[in-house]
Formats: structure tokens, sequence, C-alpha cells
């Protein structure tokens, strides 16, 4: 085999790789998006959440006032 021919060889391989990496590099950026996507839809339920404790939170107030009212 000569050197021309080894450089050849090696060029494929080098090329390979590179169209591997590539693709995989293609599938976690894909990944990436769509943790990230993942990542707001949680932080959406978790801000309506706290909104709804909030919200629960100011109605037991309200009760409780209500309540003390009564016993006073």
């Amino acid at each position: 085999m000569t050197a021309l021919q080894r450089l050849q060889e090696k060029i494929e391989q080098l090329k390979n790789n590179y169209h591997g990496m590539q693709h995989e590099i293609g599938e976690l950026r894909s990944q990436l998006e769509g943790l990230n996507a993942n990542q707001g839809e949680q932080q959406h339920v978790i801000d309506q959440l706290r909104n709804e404790l909030e919200e629960k939170d100011r109605e037991i107030e309200g009760i409780v006032a209500k309540v003390e009212e009564l016993l006073a």
C-alpha cells in the first residue's frame, strides 16, 4: 500500500467521522431544543400553581378574618 493510498483512506475515515459527528450534533441540538421547550412549559405550570396558591392564601385569610369577627 502506497503512502497516497494510506492518506486517501485516512481522509475517507476523517470524512466519515465528520459526517457522523455532524449527525450527532444535529440530534443533540434537537434534544436541547426539546429540553428548553419542556423547561418553559414546566415554568409556566409552576407560575400557574404559585398564582393559585396565592389566591388560596387570600381566601384563607378572608375566612380566618370572618371567623375572628364571629368569635369577637
